[in-house]
């Protein structure tokens, strides 16, 4: 994770980040659709951890439903971006975060997990942030270009990764975990989506209610910690 960390810890990169990926009338609908799903999967009440937060789009939607939110990211330009939102907001390592254990609700990881080439670390150190009985909301890829090469790396960093729902199962039956929610959706990269025309992309966001749900390129998790 060592190149990641060091791209978006690069302030022209936290300055342009929102911009190219949710600039335009496509683009903000892209970044609301995101937002809605992970607002859906996450559990009514208890506080809640915004894990690599980037900078804030999530945590400035749960301080606005009044939700008790608690930020963290490694990069000091997205967690200074984050903290100007009025959030509590931590710079730390994901995967060794400094909270004690079973410290909220709920964990969510907004576009991070699909950063990861194994996703255990990541998972574990949610796991025991969690209460038990708690959530872990995150989402990863099934496919995508940048997959297989890294397109335009100085605009988007290196590579991303796959995990396969299968996988995600696996995982989470070795982890005690249980998978309480899946939900596919972009039937394309998020980011072509973004580059169309609105009724463009109005007509893929239909399409997608008309097509096999292993189609989609990536999917939002609810997993439930042990009790």
């Amino acid at each position: 994770m060592k190149d990641k960390r060091e791209f978006y810890s690069r302030p022209e990169i936290t300055n342009a980040y929102d911009q190219q990926r949710f600039g335009g009338r496509s683009g903000a609908r892209v970044g609301e659709r995101e937002i809605e799903l992970a607002l859906a999967l996450l559990p009514g009440n208890g506080k809640i951890l915004d894990l690599a937060c980037g900078t804030g789009r999530l945590t400035r939607a749960l301080l606005n439903e009044g939700r008790s939110v608690v930020a963290l990211d490694y990069s000091t330009p997205m967690a200074v971006k984050t903290a100007s939102s009025g959030a509590s907001t931590v710079i730390a390592d994901a995967f060794s975060t400094p909270f004690p254990s079973a410290s909220f609700q709920a964990v969510v990881s907004l576009r991070f997990a699909f950063h990861c080439p194994d996703l255990r670390p990541l998972l574990r150190e949610m796991q025991r942030l969690a209460v038990a009985g708690g959530h872990l909301v995150f989402d990863t890829y099934s496919w995508s270009p940048r997959a297989n090469w890294a397109i335009a790396p100085g605009q988007w960093g290196s590579r991303v990764y796959r995990h396969s729902p299968s996988s995600i199962h696996s995982l989470a039956d070795q982890m005690g975990l249980t998978v309480e929610q899946a939900e596919p959706c972009f039937l394309f990269s998020p980011y072509l989506y973004r580059l169309v025309p609105f009724p463009v992309e109005q007509a893929f966001e239909a399409l997608e209610n008309h097509v096999p749900a292993s189609w989609m390129c990536r999917v939002f998790w609810k997993l439930r910690s042990g009790s």
